[in-house]
């Protein structure tokens, strides 16, 4: 039975703590005073969501996380769903739950804090590390409604562990409304690593947003593969704020039918002796369009920053298109910044080579793309996460 609540009011009815309450409301007030985004707004203007209409997916799937770790974790470790931790761990979350992904960043972003539904939370105190990756499996099995889960992970001193994110439609076909959002914050020399895999329905509208906040000597693995969706829309954003931080940040995408990725991303170095490095890879084929707008900003403290962004596609169809916008803003002469992006089809000559020593078209083509792919898959930051990731491009590819 579809309740006569108004969304808003099926959230506040859930039992939730009155500072989330509290915090919802003001989101949803902010979602209904911003306008939706058009195209006179730069990071809009290549991506039409005329045709979105939030309203009509309404009806919310209350997706609980399917979780894996290790039994027997380290004292003091935190695993929960965020509703729930909200409740029992208000002074772990309540400091952290929307202070990197601010509400009134857009209209869909104020939508997603306001309307979140389920998730999960994560802390790891001081000096623990964690050798099994925490896997987190997030379904979705009824077409048309509203799933939007938010990750909250919290990340002490000198800890270590890595996390996956899966976002899983049971059916390949479904249609709906889609987010997963994640906050990281990184304390002083924490090394973490963070791996989303977004498979949602073909005909989804997906939004995302992953910021994180480096803390002195941490390190930051962030890895995203986008393979679902009609139109998805994802931001990276890395906040170098201590000196000696280190975020990689890689992302493997593939789009085929009409299928229509945006991304963007920011290296934010606020403060000196800080490195990013970026490599975004993705291939498209039939009329599948991608986009890719990345910035990296050096700001006047920042003297010895190091930053690299590059962006990478392989256009395996006449009609498929994809644009690439790397940028620089640099307040600083003591850096050194290098980006590039590229776009084109598969080298003639590679193909030649492989079809002259009696292979296949198909299985040649296949063999180039899983090439194309290897330097980034190489890197992600534990095993389980790249064999579901190679198992994927292989299903996709083939």
């Amino acid at each position: 039975m579809v309740s006569t609540q108004t969304p808003l009011e099926d959230m506040l009815f859930r039992g939730e703590p009155d500072w989330l309450r509290d915090r919802r409301q003001s989101a949803f007030e902010t979602y209904t005073r911003l306008p939706m985004p058009s195209k006179t707004d730069e990071e809009w203007r290549r991506s039409d969501v005329s045709k979105f209409d939030p309203s009509a997916y309404f009806e919310f799937e209350h997706v609980m996380a399917h979780m894996t770790y290790a039994v027997n974790m380290p004292d003091g470790v935190i695993i929960e769903s965020l509703p729930v931790a909200a409740k029992e761990h208000r002074d772990l979350v309540e400091p952290y739950l929307f202070s990197l992904l601010r509400p009134d960043r857009d209209r869909f972003t104020a939508l997603h804090a306001a309307l979140f539904t389920g998730g999960n939370f994560v802390y790891v105190p001081d000096g623990t590390v964690i050798e099994e990756p925490i896997r987190a499996e997030n379904y979705s099995r009824q077409g048309g409604t509203a799933v939007l889960p938010h990750t909250l992970i919290v990340a002490g001193r000198n800890t270590r562990f890595n996390y996956l994110d899966e976002y899983v439609a049971e059916d390949d076909a479904e249609g709906g409304y889609r987010t997963g959002s994640t906050e990281i914050f990184l304390g002083e020399g924490a090394q973490v690593g963070y791996v989303a895999v977004q498979k949602w329905g073909r005909n989804v509208w997906h939004f995302a947003d992953q910021r994180a906040e480096l803390q002195k000597d941490s390190s930051l693995k962030l890895f995203n593969v986008t393979l679902g969706g009609k139109f998805s829309k994802t931001r990276v954003e890395a906040s170098l704020a201590g000196e000696g931080s280190n975020a990689e940040l890689k992302a493997i995408y593939f789009a085929s039918g009409e299928q229509f990725f945006d991304f963007h991303t920011l290296q934010d170095h606020s403060v000196g002796n800080t490195r990013s490095d970026l490599l975004f890879k993705g291939a498209l084929q039939d009329v599948a369009r991608t986009v890719y707008a990345g910035l990296i900003r050096i700001e006047k403290h920042a003297a010895r920053s190091d930053a690299y962004q590059a962006n990478r596609n392989l256009v395996l169809s006449d009609k498929a298109k994809a644009t690439s916008i790397p940028m620089l803003e640099i307040d600083n002469n003591d850096v050194r910044c290098t980006h590039g992006a590229t776009v084109g089809p598969v080298d003639p000559e590679h193909m030649f080579y492989l079809r002259s020593r009696g292979i296949p078209a198909a299985t040649a083509r296949r063999m180039l793309i899983q090439g194309f792919f290897g330097d980034v898959l190489e890197r992600i930051p534990f095993d389980h996460a790249r064999k579901l990731v190679e198992a994927e491009l292989e299903s996709r590819i083939g």
